[in-house]
């Protein structure tokens, strides 16, 4: 059986109504286009070992500008491409 793509894993945060995870996905494949919907779940796992709490800031400032808010200054994009899991 093929490993879960970030849409699954997605879907579930949704269902789930987990908004921590909804954001960091969206922010993850429409901000910082370091992933697709697409590719290996695993690859979440990945930036989120690598670069954890660190991510918390962008996280935030993807947020309210979601939500219309004020978003602070814009904090960069965080390299990812090495660290792509390779769909099986």
């Amino acid at each position: 059986m093929a490993p879960p793509k970030i849409k699954d894993v997605y879907q579930e945060a949704v269902i789930e109504d987990f908004s921590s995870l909804i954001y960091f996905i969206e922010w993850l494949v429409y901000e910082q286009k370091a992933a697709t919907m697409d590719r290996d779940a695993r690859n979440i796992d990945v930036i989120l070992a690598k670069y954890g709490p660190t991510l918390n800031p962008h996280i935030a400032a993807y947020k309210a500008k979601v939500e219309g808010q004020v978003v602070p200054d814009p904090l960069g994009k965080i390299e990812t491409e090495e660290h792509n899991v390779e769909q099986t």
